[in-house]
């Protein structure tokens, strides 16, 4: 783990956090051989090249897939937003984890990059 990443979760809202901290912890059991990076100032991960981020939004966590445009027709959870290739999942809520199937998500992306 990366002492950087683990100061931009500390200075997080506690809701903010407690999804950062399940994120983190998620893509590490789901990818064990992901590269945690702090880059950018917030957190990236590398997987066969830079495979997804994660960003702060006013109200939540924004779980980002540096391919994710290759995702989206797949796993319907995943927005655009008028990006070119970075595709992503916004989690309001910690609930929103499960609801959303991140870590589905989180493998099959990580499926995909090895596989590209």
């Amino acid at each position: 783990m990366h002492a950087a990443v683990d100061s931009w979760i500390d200075a997080l809202s506690d809701e903010q956090r407690k999804i950062a901290e399940a994120l983190r912890r998620s893509i590490h059991q789901s990818v064990p051989d992901v590269e945690e990076r702090y880059s950018f100032r917030i957190p990236f991960y590398h997987y066969f090249g830079m495979f997804c981020y994660i960003n702060q939004l006013k109200n939540g966590i924004d779980l980002c897939f540096c391919r994710g445009k290759d995702l989206v027709e797949l796993h319907p959870q995943l927005e655009q937003r008028n990006r070119t290739m970075v595709a992503s999942v916004s989690l309001l809520h910690f609930a929103d984890l499960h609801t959303l199937q991140v870590q589905e998500l989180i493998l099959g992306a990580a499926a995909w990059q090895q596989e590209a």
